[in-house]
C-alpha cells in the first residue's frame, strides 16, 4: 500500500540520506531547511522565522521510498523531489506531486513550478504531469549562489484555464 504524509522529525535521517544519494539530480539543501519544513519554524539569522515550506514522504509497506520538498508564496515551487532507485514508478512521484498541488491550491497559488537539470530523464516526468517547459537557466549553487555550468529546465503549471469566448 502506498501512502503520502507530511514528514516528521523521525523521517529526517531518511530524507537526508536519500538527498545525499541523489544530490547530482536534485541538488543540495541543508538539514535546517528540511527541519523547518517539518516543524514550520526556521532557525538562525539567515532565515525569517516564518516558514512556508512543506515536506512530504511517500510510504510503501510502512517504509519511506521518497520525498518532496516545496515552498509556497504567491506560487508553489517544488524544491526537491526524489524517489529511491528501487521504487521509481511514475505513480509514486505523481502522488507526491498531487499532495503538493493540493496544498498549492489551498494556499491560493495559481501557478506551480519546478526546475529539472536539462540532462536528466526526469524531464519526461514533468511533461507527463502536465507541466509546460517555459525556459532554461544556469544552475545555481545553494550556498555560494554562483551559477554552475549545468542547464536547468524550468517547468510550470497553471491552475486556471485560459478562457476564450467563441
Amino acid at each position: 500500500m502506498t501512502d503520502i504524509r507530511p514528514a516528521t522529525l523521525e523521517d529526517l535521517h531518511y530524507v537526508e540520506h536519500l538527498s545525499q544519494r541523489e544530490s547530482f539530480a536534485i541538488g543540495f539543501v541543508p538539514k535546517p531547511a528540511y527541519e523547518a519544513a517539518i516543524t514550520g519554524q526556521k532557525q538562525g539569522k539567515r532565515w525569517s522565522l516564518t516558514c512556508n515550506d512543506r515536506l512530504w514522504v511517500v510510504i510503501e509497506n510502512n517504509d519511506p521510498v521518497g520525498f518532496l520538498l516545496a515552498s509556497f508564496g504567491d506560487r508553489g515551487r517544488v524544491t526537491q523531489i526524489a524517489i529511491q532507485e528501487d521504487a521509481r514508478l511514475l505513480e509514486r512521484g505523481r502522488l507526491l506531486l498531487d499532495a503538493f498541488e493540493d496544498e498549492a491550491e489551498q494556499r491560493g497559488c495559481l501557478l506551480t513550478h519546478a526546475g529539472c537539470a536539462a540532462d536528466l530523464p526526469s524531464n519526461a516526468f514533468w511533461e507527463a504531469m502536465g507541466y509546460r517547459l517555459v525556459g532554461t537557466r544556469k544552475g545555481i549553487h545553494f550556498e555560494s549562489k554562483h551559477h554552475s555550468q549545468r542547464d536547468v529546465n524550468l517547468w510550470q503549471k497553471s491552475r486556471h484555464q485560459l478562457w476564450l469566448p467563441i
